[in-house]
């Protein structure tokens, strides 16, 4: 009977601090919007291509800057806590793909 009080006094004081989420899978993350599970997918894509950067051809340099300035206006609306995380991570792939891209552009003109 006390392993039963004490996991139940666990449980309940988990769902107080808001762990339970963690234990529990919730419901409501199937349900998210197709947009916001779109926008993840896209910003996944765009940024796990970062480490052959400097394998692309510029042409795919632009593309994906481009697809970086079009997915930050749907980053822009999440809550600010994944806001702020979510646009710090898409500045830095931008940035680097930008940075190729110049630094291919010089070679280029040499």
């Amino acid at each position: 009977m006390k392993p039963m009080i004490i996991a139940a006094l666990l449980l309940t004081a988990l769902a107080a601090f808001g762990g339970v989420r963690a234990i529990i899978p919730s419901s409501s993350s199937s349900s998210q919007p197709a947009t916001q599970e779109a926008w993840q997918k896209e910003f996944d894509d765009i940024c796990s291509k970062t480490q052959d950067a400097m394998t692309f051809s510029e042409e795919e340099l632009v593309s994906l800057v481009s697809r970086c300035d079009a997915l930050r206006p749907q980053i822009e609306k999440l809550d600010e806590t994944r806001k702020k995380v979510y646009l710090e991570r898409l500045r830095m792939c931008r940035g680097l793909y930008a940075y190729v891209l110049e630094s291919k552009k010089k070679n280029d003109k040499k």
